[in-house]
């Protein structure tokens, strides 16, 4: 088994929105302290927000695409089988605790 996971490519858009300052500093922020590109940090916490959302996703459901959160998070694994993914109040080891 390689050392290094195969990089996921997925289909990719562009797209641009008007942010408050202070959620693209949160942004720049959570990017750094995480060590992945901003784009990255955006997108796995609009796919959480998306899969967590059980009244959104009851909608979905009513509109015919119950399966869309799903289809759109293809979640990389940690090399046992369990998921990567935005993972809420964890620190990551070795990042933020210098003592």
């Amino acid at each position: 088994m390689a050392l290094i996971n195969k990089k996921l490519v997925t289909p990719r858009e562009t797209a641009s929105y008007k942010l408050d300052c202070s959620t693209i500093e949160l942004v720049r922020f959570y990017s750094e302290f995480i060590g992945s590109p901003q784009e990255h940090v955006v997108n796995e916490a609009l796919l959480y927000i998306f899969r967590k959302d059980k009244v959104f996703n009851e909608w979905l459901k009513a509109q015919g695409k119950p399966d869309l959160p799903h289809k759109a998070i293809a979640e990389p694994t940690d090399g046992s089988g369990k998921p990567k993914g935005v993972v809420v109040g964890a620190s990551p080891i070795g990042r933020g605790d210098r003592s």
